[in-house]
């Protein structure tokens, strides 16, 4: 069974966004550091700049 980590990297980011914009309105700093690091998890499933070049 192969786990789809893009999907994963879509849910990640879309909670990482929804978490940024809590930070914001409630000037919160956990939860902008929390989006910070929902993101960059994001960026490390997703990320195509991670995948080996074909050569």
């Amino acid at each position: 069974m192969k786990i789809n980590y893009r999907r994963y990297s879509t849910v990640f980011l879309i909670l990482g966004m929804v978490l940024l914009v809590i930070g914001i309105t409630t000037d919160n700093t956990f939860f902008s550091w929390a989006a910070a690091a929902f993101v960059v998890l994001s960026l490390l499933l997703g990320g195509r700049w991670l995948q080996p070049r074909k050569k």
